[in-house]
């Protein structure tokens, strides 16, 4: 063929993008899933469940507010992990700032505490118990032994109903119904049974999120409140063909843990924290958000995990060496990150 003819068939060819550096703590953690289930020694074809177009607005995004208010605020680290909410399947992970300056994954291998994100638990295992969102309960001054928990501006608004205590992520509250769902091993059991794996301590203070859990399984968790009840186990594959044939993977499938009705009135009432509670800055135009943020003592650590067009995006930020930030809540940075990355999703994506 001629040069010209060369020239204008190479024109015409197209490869699917590379993925950019940081999808790099996607790649390691999906290669640990491959190496479970493929056979010694066997060439294998993997397909995975990332969105190249997803990874990439993550990527930006965590960029974006680290290099801007994030500096500023003292906050030099974020993970972020995306996931459909109805199978587990993770869509992008962030594990940091920058994969090609640290490989440490601060979504999957990273246990921080998470505060206040960690509510929901105990506000299911109410529900579990008979408590509904309309319940009258008392914000107000509680002892427990030597433990005196207080609210975050250390005021109380008396009488409110459940659903208002978790909008307003009420400290009091959330002791109260953990009392009433039965204590802390009840509510372990109930995290559990959502898929936190992480150790969870049988002490009270459990309902103010004092245990340390992962990125990735809080926010698979927060899956089942948006998926009609429904426990996922976080899964980075599709497929595996190992020498022409196809791979067991043997992931389990959702399972109901919680009845449609109970997972109903948790997605309502994570629905109003959105709406008219801490944190509105989440909020997406013409889009269903709900949520729920965190953030831990002296600033070291803010959550927020929230669902928006049938996917859970988790959010943390903090530092490694748990400096404190500069009064940085899950309801300033985080939801804002939240924010700009769902606002930048395809719809429906």
């Amino acid at each position: 063929i001629t040069a010209a003819q060369a020239q204008a068939a190479g024109a015409q060819i197209a490869f699917p993008p590379r993925p950019s550096p940081a999808s790099g703590w996607f790649a390691d953690w999906a290669a640990e899933q491959v190496q479970a289930v493929l056979p010694d020694g066997a060439d294998a074809t993997v397909r995975t469940t990332l969105d190249l177009p997803t990874q990439a607005i993550v990527e930006a995004k965590v960029a974006a507010i680290l290099d801007g208010p994030g500096k500023a605020a003292g906050a030099s680290q974020a993970a972020v992990v995306v996931l459909d909410a109805a199978t587990g399947r993770v869509r992008a992970m962030a594990g940091g700032r920058d994969y090609r300056t640290s490989s440490y994954n601060r979504a999957v291998v990273a246990r921080r505490q998470p505060g206040s994100a960690f509510k929901p638990f105990v506000w299911l295992a109410a529900l579990q118990q008979g408590v509904r969102p309309d319940d009258q309960i008392l914000d107000g001054p509680i002892r427990l032994g030597n433990w005196s928990p207080a609210n975050f501006e250390h005021k109380y608004l008396g009488n409110i109903t459940v659903e208002e205590g978790l909008a307003q992520s009420v400290n009091t509250v959330a002791v109260r119904l953990l009392i009433a769902a039965g204590g802390p091993a009840a509510v372990a059991a109930e995290a559990h049974l959502l898929g936190i794996a992480s150790p969870l301590g049988r002490n009270d203070s459990l309902a103010l999120g004092t245990a340390d859990v992962g990125l990735l399984e809080m926010t698979g968790a927060y899956a089942t409140f948006f998926n009609g009840g429904y426990q996922v186990t976080p899964s980075g594959l599709e497929s595996v063909r190992a020498d022409g044939r196809d791979v067991p993977l043997n992931q389990k499938p959702p399972q109901r843990v919680v009845n449609r009705a109970l997972s109903g009135m948790m997605a309502r009432m994570l629905t109003a924290v959105v709406r008219r509670g801490t944190v509105q800055a989440a909020g997406v135009p013409g889009h269903l958000v709900a949520g729920k943020t965190g953030t831990t003592k002296d600033y070291r650590d803010a959550w927020f995990i929230g669902f928006i067009g049938g996917r859970i995006i988790g959010v943390w930020m903090g530092n490694d060496d748990s400096t404190p930030m500069h009064e940085v809540t899950g309801g300033s940075l985080p939801a804002r990150l939240f924010h700009d990355i769902a606002a930048a999703l395809p719809a429906g994506g």
